[in-house]
């Protein structure tokens, strides 16, 4: 992502990519927003949007959204608002006629989070009066791509040549791209299979025996090291260092950068040993966060750059039939701030055990954020419950709202109407890809305003819908406002 100011405007322009899906159908492009902060607003500017009818560009414009009341969660700012808007015309060279303006007003939607230096943001057009369509769009390479959020290449459709004609799922890698002296003695564990969940593509991971020993059939994310033959020696193990620049089959580094908290890891697994054994009888996955400096699987030692972990080393045989796992993420007491990801898939949860003939299938391997609530401070809360009913008026600054999820953002707003006045919380998970939302009706009728003292003899006193008095106002937003005659009104400031 490119941010540039300009101080005349006080804007900032972010360039990074940009998805439009259409009724589902995605094309991506590269895309510039602009950010105004003025007088306590924001607004957002999508400039020279361009939708795609096939290999077709349809030029439509400027989407503009103004006076976006900022929201604080944690150390990221929010930009929400849903606005009729009227696209205005680009000015891209090169371009003699944009759609936009034609379309007259538009619904839309935007969620926008300043975070970190950069910009996300999920922008919605209504479009199904004029063309049946919903226009959704996706702004920031970690949501085009999940880059930084999520596992590439996590359904396993993917794949390169890694060595010898054999290949590798992309971002994956087995014996075939190891390292270490005896890598070539290491043989061959992994190959594609059709098998997968609806017949889709799936890695097949299987065992082998070498010398009469059993190696493990192994993928990660990271790379594999074969440096002996003692299958139990740690020197044999996955490893991942983001200073390395190694990089395999398909120009890829070892490693998957991971910027977030997620708060388990999800997979879809078939396993059978070729011969049953009661002592190691297990299939496992383990993940581990960490700072991007070195770590192996299994560990030689006490690493302190664990940021979580993930593990589950009871995979039992599953008949033919596909299993999902969820995997819960433990966090550590640490502060270290997350920069990779390594996942690693093995036949055994022991070292040198089981027998030549295991064999797991993987799929649909993903990284899951909450979205829920873990603490409200209403009567009767529940998770799943999203609708409560309490006596009396909203205090924001003493509902306690808590999330489930590691990395997701709580945001508290208030709304007021002839039946009084509701609190709602939404819970946006730390991808931003999905939501909660929660709404608190309290059934004390909204009349603060005329108990409240009257304004001096030189004009009026304003207040914001909650109740408190506005010292600055805000252009776009409502106030009701009691005038110097006693008399109290609705206004929308200009």
């Amino acid at each position: 992502m490119v941010a540039v100011g300009t101080l005349a405007a006080q804007a900032t322009d972010y360039t990074d990519k940009l998805l439009v899906l259409v009724n589902g159908e995605g094309s991506d492009q590269s895309a510039t927003i602009s950010v105004n902060e003025h007088d306590g607003v924001y607004d957002l500017k999508l400039k020279n949007f361009v939708l795609m009818n096939g290999d077709s560009p349809m030029p439509v414009g400027n989407v503009e959204l103004t006076n976006i009341v900022p929201e604080q969660a944690g150390n990221a700012i929010f930009l929400r608002a849903a606005q009729n808007i009227t696209v205005t015309e680009g000015d891209a060279e090169g371009v003699a006629f944009w759609m936009g303006p034609m379309l007259g007003e538009l619904p839309v939607e935007i969620v926008a989070v300043l975070e970190n230096g950069g910009l996300r943001a999920l922008i919605n057009l209504d479009l199904m009066s004029l063309m049946q369509q919903i226009v959704e769009v996706r702004f920031g390479d970690a949501l085009v791509t999940g880059r930084g959020y999520h596992i590439p290449n996590g359904d396993f459709e993917a794949w390169h040549t890694s060595a010898d004609s054999y290949v590798e799922p992309n971002a994956w890698h087995s014996f075939e791209s190891a390292s270490g002296m005896l890598a070539p003695l290491a043989g061959h564990h992994i190959d594609k299979s059709e098998n997968g969940i609806g017949g889709s593509a799936c890695a097949r991971i299987f065992a082998t025996s070498i010398f009469g020993i059993v190696a493990n059939g192994t993928m990660t994310t990271g790379r594999m090291n074969a440096g002996s033959m003692v299958a139990t020696d740690a020197v044999n193990n996955a490893y991942m260092d983001m200073s390395l620049t190694d990089v395999d089959g398909n120009g890829d580094p070892f490693y998957v950068p991971l910027t977030s908290r997620p708060d388990s890891l999800v997979l879809w697994v078939q396993f059978k040993q070729g011969t049953p054994s009661a002592a190691h009888p297990y299939a496992t996955v383990s993940a581990a966060i960490t700072d991007g400096t070195y770590y192996q699987d299994p560990e030689d030692k006490d690493y302190s750059n664990v940021v979580a972990k993930a593990k589950n080393a009871e995979i039992a045989t599953t008949g033919g039939q596909w299993r999902r796992l969820s995997l819960p993420f433990v966090y550590t007491e640490s502060n270290l701030t997350p920069k990779a990801i390594m996942v690693t898939v093995s036949t055994n949860a022991d070292a040198g055990q089981g027998s030549a003939d295991d064999e797991v299938l993987v799929d649909n391997i993903s990284l899951v954020y909450n979205n829920r609530l873990s603490e409200l401070n209403v009567v009767g809360f529940e998770a799943d419950k999203f609708d409560y009913t309490q006596a009396g008026t909203p205090d924001l600054d003493n509902l306690v709202a808590q999330a489930n999820g590691q990395g997701a953002y709580v945001l508290k707003s208030l709304e007021s109407g002839d039946e009084g006045q509701r609190a709602v919380i939404t819970v946006f998970a730390g991808d931003l890809l999905s939501r909660s939302v929660y709404t608190i009706n309290y059934d004390g009728v909204f009349n603060g305003i005329s108990e409240l003292a009257a304004p001096s003899a030189e004009g009026t006193v304003s207040y914001q819908l909650d109740g408190r008095q506005a010292r600055t106002l805000r252009r776009g937003q409502v106030y009701i406002v009691r005038q110097a005659d006693g008399t109290i009104v609705k206004r929308l400031h200009q």
